[in-house]
């Protein structure tokens, strides 16, 4: 097996310091490329200091007091969503929406791209991120995948499809109420394009797949694994490509047709440990994007991937933590390193991962 090589350097800067009485101060910087896409990220001890204000604590007087001013006009609440949601057509699904238990898919008003559907996910209003039971995200992400199976089944072209979310105004949801969002195109996004052609890249260069080889050189050292629930392998990335972010690959699956109930399981339960670590350190929004191969083709060199990561927190001062750095230039700068990270996930009590 070809071992994936994860390059990091160091960089110095010098100047006197002001916070130090003027004395010449010289930092240390260690940048890290991500093995695959070789993205940059940025990690400064100095930084430690200014976690309080890149990312205040989430203000949860300000968080409830916006669930309690948002309920009433929330058109996903108290079944209002029967009446105000759209519907599909009957060529696509006949029901006109997707119900499992507690959570209902129904068309984005706004879509972006061919196929652009909204889950509600629960009834519940406001929830924090210690309050994603795994048996409501099962339901959630059950009916993401009947809604691509479908899609496919109507409309061979729509090949490329991801999984989504943005959870509270922060990580710009335009609602706080819980949902998820699924794109599918004939076309792949810009990233997700990136991580098909580098995965291919490298099958050829390499003649296996870098998705498998990732999870054995994670595993073997151990300082980002998380490990295994179910089918799914779970660690903390290497060079982020946002805060805090945590990884999974499913090691058997290059896209989401092939998926079955483990495969979703897995999912919800790795995503419920790892948002419950969040709301230890005081976070309270997320994004996630997880990502399939082409549908019905057996793509050696790939495998369905997730990206979970952390935005700014809810708080009345509201301050973005993409800037230039992350929007325009794709770089990103490291809060907690991510070995710490895999430690304090793995920590978490009776949650801990296999």
């Amino acid at each position: 097996m070809p071992k994936i090589s994860f390059k990091t350097w160091e960089q110095f800067v010098e100047f006197h310091n002001p916070l130090k009485n003027g004395e010449l101060d010289r930092q240390k910087l260690e940048v890290r490329m991500d093995p695959l896409t070789e993205h940059q990220s940025v990690l400064s001890d100095q930084l430690k200091g200014k976690v309080s204000i890149l990312f205040p604590e989430t203000d949860y007087a300000y968080l409830q007091q916006r669930f309690d001013e948002t309920r009433e006009q929330c058109f996903m609440c108290d079944e209002r969503w029967r009446k105000t949601s759209p519907r599909y057509p009957d060529s696509l699904i006949p029901e006109g929406r997707l119900i499992k238990g507690e959570t209902v898919l129904f068309p984005n008003l706004f879509p972006l791209a061919p196929y652009h559907a909204v889950v509600m996910v629960g009834q519940k209003h406001g929830r924090t991120l210690d309050d994603f039971p795994s048996s409501l995200l099962f339901d959630a992400f059950s009916i993401c995948l009947e809604f691509i199976r479908r899609c496919f089944e109507v409309d061979r072209e729509a090949r490329y499809f991801t999984i989504n979310a943005n959870f509270m105004p922060p990580a710009g949801g335009s609602i706080v109420h819980p949902h998820l969002q699924i794109i599918g195109s004939p076309l792949p996004s810009t990233p997700h394009r990136l991580l098909l052609e580098k995965s291919l890249a490298y099958y050829r260069d390499n003649g296996s797949c870098y998705w498998l080889d990732l999870i054995e050189t994670e595993r073997e050292s151990g300082q980002r694994w998380l490990g295994e629930i179910g089918p799914g392998r779970w660690f903390t990335a290497f060079s982020p490509i946002g805060v805090n972010e945590v990884n999974a690959v499913w090691p058997h699956k290059s896209h989401f047709l092939q998926w079955d109930d483990e495969d979703i399981r897995t999912m919800a339960e790795g995503i419920r440990r790892a948002l419950l670590t969040y709301h230890e350190l005081k976070f309270s929004t997320f994004n996630f994007s997880c990502f399939s191969g082409p549908l019905e083709e057996a793509a050696p060199e790939f495998r369905c991937f997730l990206r979970l990561i952390n935005r700014q927190n809810m708080n009345l001062h509201y301050r973005t933590d993409d800037y230039y750095f992350q929007k325009l230039l794709k770089n990103e700068i490291i809060v907690y390193p991510p070995e710490h990270l895999a430690s304090l996930i793995r920590k978490n009590g009776p949650s801990q991962f296999k």
